[in-house]
């Protein structure tokens, strides 16, 4: 994999643009960057020509009998140190692995609410070692054409995903690495490709990529630099993607990195994260680097760990939500000042963000001015260079108190609100693009008055169609059809030009593509193979509008 990595980084199928006479990257003056969809089995995006690295975990199943799909056995697994079965038998050592109902193990491929989104066909799937493996549901093995060690599969994209089977393995040698490839590609073509030409497509005028997903910023416990993801892990959807492979990316899509450093992680590993980044990025491109992510939102593990990170040191001056604040500017400072040590002459690359909360300016200044820190304050002294707010709209649409009202509206009721409001009672004045212009304007202020850029790391509708405990369908349809209306590309492309009116500048989408639901309608696209929807085109008409306008943005 490395030497497929090493060997295609001119491997570019870009289209390109114009300016002052010159031909330049189609994201060369970009004034947007997009965050990237988690790398989960049953995610839209299907980014990898190897599919088997967006497969699921291993499941432990009985098929004696009616069968079991998932004994919950997992824990007994015996696996290798790149997670590949080394046995069917279990590590009986271990507590309440003695007595196990599983007889084989399997693992699935696109099993989300999008058949027919996906490509079917013709996959091919290599591997070392001896073992029984069956296919079912939408895969079935064409016996002609397969060979040992070399499956090919027939795939009915149109009826669902499929599972990957393990009845029997040889112990003494058993199956390992195992590559799943996708229609058009195989174990000559595919290592070189290594990300899907439709993915690819999707995000070739982002200036800036946001990896924060990809590598499992939320609720992380990865802390030693030697525990990192690799790139012969077996699948990259249980501990994330490997840095070689963010950075090939980036490479490849002429685009800037934004990576999410974990909230545990120690300062040897973000010295070492930072120096093989350097080591491995093209050195025309720039870098972005933020401490976890909101660590002020009470929803992730992060913001509870550097509350108590914050306590520890500071006592119990000041509320709990300012010690917070503070030592999330202490770690975000001394994270600063390690990766502009670890790229020394290139430092200016860098561009270290620190990441506040859209809707409450305070998030800013007090993790700026870390006043509590008493030996490093103020903590934008220490190569801090931008702010990062995520300033959606209509995030006020979705709360338990407004539900009887929202669940009855049409979808024009609900772009009023959105446009120009007075809709709902108690709501913001003008509606929803108007209160994130308010927003935008308290950071700005606070931003330039301590010599900080103002930039976002998420941004977009905020219309999740979830409340409480309880899913609400009539407020998901209605909001999942919003997200693919015409309506919408006009809401996005007002917020954006509010946005440079207000004196920001990157913009990062969340998302460039996932799956409309309850949870939430945040790709740009629903699928990667319809790509031209309101939200895109928007976005798409926002950069060619709006060449990037501060300085260096294309530097």
């Amino acid at each position: 994999m490395l030497a497929a990595v090493a060997c295609a980084q001119d491997a570019r199928a870009f289209d390109t643009v114009f300016r002052n006479g010159f031909e330049h990257p189609a994201n060369f003056d970009s004034p947007l960057g997009a965050n990237l969809d988690g790398v989960v089995d049953y995610s839209t995006s299907y980014t990898f020509v190897d599919a088997m690295k967006q497969s699921r975990a291993w499941i432990t199943q009985d098929t004696t009998g009616a069968g079991v799909f998932d004994t919950g056995e997992q824990a007994c697994l015996d696996l290798d140190a790149n997670g590949y079965l080394r046995t069917l038998a279990p590590v009986t050592t271990r507590p309440g692995c003695d007595a196990t109902a599983y007889n084989a193990v399997a693992t699935l491929f696109f099993f989300g609410d999008f058949a027919g989104h996906y490509p079917g066909g013709r996959y091919v799937v290599t591997y070392q070692g001896q073992g029984t493996i069956s296919y079912h549901f939408a895969a079935h093995r064409n016996d002609a054409l397969s060979t040992p060690g070399r499956d090919v599969l027939d795939v009915d994209a149109a009826s669902g995903g499929w599972m990957m089977r393990f009845d029997a393995i040889d112990a003494a040698d058993p199956p390992r690495d195992i590559h799943v490839w996708m229609p058009g590609y195989d174990e000559h073509s595919g290592p070189s490709q290594l990300f899907h030409p439709d993915f690819l497509a999707l995000i070739r005028r982002d200036k800036v990529l946001r990896f924060m997903d990809w590598m499992q910023t939320n609720n992380s416990s990865q802390q030693e630099f030697a525990d990192r993801p690799r790139l012969d892990d077996v699948r990259w959807t249980e501990r994330g993607v490997p840095l070689e492979l963010m950075v090939e990316l980036a490479n490849r899509s002429d685009a800037q990195p934004w990576f999410n450093m974990p909230h545990r992680a120690t300062d040897d590993y973000i010295t070492q994260f930072a120096a093989r980044v350097k080591a491995l990025l093209r050195r025309d491109l720039r870098v972005y680097v933020e401490y976890s992510n909101e660590v002020w939102n009470g929803q992730f593990g992060q913001g509870a760990y550097v509350e108590a990170m914050g306590t520890a040191e500071y006592g119990d001056v000041g509320s709990g939500f300012d010690r917070r604040l503070n030592w999330h500017g202490e770690r975000t400072a001394q994270m600063c000042d390690l990766w502009k040590a670890a790229w020394g002459s290139d430092a200016s690359r860098v561009t270290c963000v620190l990441g506040a909360q859209a809707a409450n300016a305070y998030t800013q200044e007090q993790s700026a001015d870390c006043p509590l820190w008493s030996a490093g304050a103020p903590c934008r002294a220490h190569g801090i260079d931008a702010v990062a707010i995520a300033p959606y709209f209509g995030g006020y649409l979705d709360g338990p108190g407004t539900a009887a009202t929202v669940q009855g509206w049409s979808l024009a009721t609900l772009f009023a609100e959105i446009e120009s409001g007075g809709q709902i009672a108690g709501g913001p004045a003008g509606g929803a693009l108007a209160d994130v212009r308010d927003w935008i304007a308290a950071h700005r202020e606070a931003a330039t008055a301590r010599g900080l850029h103002l930039v976002s790391y998420e941004g977009g509708q905020h219309l999740v169609g979830i409340l409480g405990v309880e899913n609400n369908d009539a407020i998901t349809a209605l909001f999942t059809s919003a997200n693919r209306d015409a309506r919408m590309g006009a809401a996005y492309s007002q917020h954006l030009a509010d946005w440079r009116a207000g004196g920001g500048e990157l913009f990062m989408n969340f998302t460039a593509s996932s799956g409309y639901g309850k949870f939430g309608s945040w790709g740009a696209v629903e699928y990667l193979d319809e790509q031209d929807t309101p939200k895109q085109q928007a976005l798409l008409g926002f950069i060619d509008a709006n060449p990037c306008w501060w300085s260096g943005c294309t530097q």
